[in-house]
């Protein structure tokens, strides 16, 4: 999984290059198209449609039935305020879109 959610200064062409590399490399090595982790925002405004082919874990918190995001996600990280027993802090909630075969399809090949 590919965790993109700040430029630092980099041109939005520069990202998608340098992006669209890293998520080849790591396809190639593993034969499984890796996931990209962002926000919903960022997603809109610096990758686009161009990556629409990858599978996405969207952050996008607070929305009461699903992020809105134009895509198919199979993560959604809708709340940074769960509550787990033995944790003491807030922790990230997250749901998948899909059933065990489709979490299956994820995972490297065997």
């Amino acid at each position: 999984m590919l965790d993109v959610e700040q430029r630092n200064g980099v041109s939005k062409a520069q990202l998608k290059k340098e992006v669209k590399k890293w998520l080849d490399v790591v396809e190639q090595h593993y034969k499984v198209k890796p996931i990209i982790y962002t926000n919903v925002d960022f997603y809109k405004q610096n990758l686009g449609d161009e990556f629409d082919a990858y599978p996405l874990w969207v952050a996008h918190y607070y929305e009461r039935r699903q992020p809105r995001i134009k895509r198919d996600w199979v993560f959604w990280q809708h709340s940074d305020r769960g509550r787990v027993n033995g944790i003491t802090q807030p922790v990230d909630f997250n749901v998948f879109y899909g059933d065990s075969l489709d979490f299956r399809a994820l995972l490297l090949p065997d």
